[in-house]
């Protein structure tokens, strides 16, 4: 039985990485057709094997070699960020029940926080100033829209009095979250934006400002699996977004509009400013949360 799981969960993970691989296309779809243009399209039909020959490019280039590295977090820190991405998708598969799943809203914010220390190896073990101004940024934002994220999702566990994300899932079979907490869910919406460093987030990795951020020293094959790390996440949280907020039916139908509302948002809106994101996480944002923990509680005291 077990060995049945973990092919069920290894099917799992070559299906992210291909869905990584084809979630940029799409992403590179969209935002070429908001701009008047076409995207890839090369490379096979409509240019459907971009991601694919991107792949072939990057993991067979030339490794240079980085002289005054760290060389053991230098190379550690990309394959923590993968190890903890391949680890956060057991959760949708049948291996997570090896390990038990009435927790695994706890077991997954404890894996999002231990993704910090995969951006303090790559930026302090790089031993470049552009790549550790920019694991410090990353690092901060992170920590900041964490609690954020946290407190909100406690919220939804006040309310239901149970951390079992397979039951949050099914338990929305006749109406959405979505409907009910709409507040809540476009305060969830801006804070993952923040926690997956997009677009109008993405301060650790703001070229005009830090050269490509914490991942300047990285290129080739390492660079991907920075890249295929943090797609992986993306997806990941898109994937928790439909399942706390929009329900069970019609699952993958959700998962791609959500997917396109954000690539969309990385269109339509400039950069923000680094201090009015930190401002608006603890000033804004974290005594908001606050309001609606509490009234979450009081609500659970009422009734029970």
């Amino acid at each position: 039985m077990c060995n049945l799981f973990f092919f069920d969960y290894l099917v799992l993970v070559v299906g992210v990485l291909f869905g990584v691989a084809f979630f940029t296309l799409m992403e590179r779809k969209v935002l070429g057709y908001m701009h008047f243009r076409k995207g890839p399209t090369k490379v096979f039909y409509f240019g459907e094997f971009q991601p694919i020959g991107d792949a072939a490019k990057l993991f067979t280039k030339e490794l240079f070699k980085v002289y005054g590295v760290v060389l053991i977090f230098f190379l550690s820190g990309p394959l923590i960020g993968l190890f903890l991405m391949v680890l956060l998708w057991s959760l949708y598969s049948g291996v997570f029940f090896v390990f038990g799943r009435f927790f695994s809203l706890i077991f997954v914010f404890s894996l999002l926080r231990l993704g910090v220390y995969f951006l303090l190896f790559s930026s302090w073990g790089s031993n470049s100033k552009y790549s550790l101004v920019g694991g410090y940024r990353a690092v901060s934002q992170t920590v900041s829209y964490e609690v954020s994220l946290i407190f909100l999702v406690l919220v939804v566990v006040y309310l239901l009095g149970f951390y079992d994300l397979s039951g949050l899932f099914f338990f929305q079979s006749g109406f959405w979250f979505f409907l009910c907490f709409f507040a809540l869910f476009i305060c969830w919406f801006y804070v993952c934006l923040a926690e997956s460093n997009r677009t109008p987030f993405d301060f650790s990795e703001g070229e005009s400002e830090l050269v490509s951020g914490f991942n300047v020293e990285y290129g080739g094959g390492i660079f991907s699996l920075i890249f295929i790390c943090e797609y992986g996440i993306i997806i990941f949280l898109r994937f928790l977004t439909v399942s706390l907020f929009l329900g069970s039916s019609n699952f993958f139908v959700k998962l791609v509009f959500v997917c396109f509302v954000f690539v969309w948002v990385r269109c339509c809106f400039p950069r923000y400013r680094y201090d009015l994101l930190m401002g608006s996480a603890w000033k804004v944002l974290l005594p908001l949360r606050i309001f609606f923990l509490l009234f979450a509680g009081g609500v659970y005291f009422l009734v029970f």
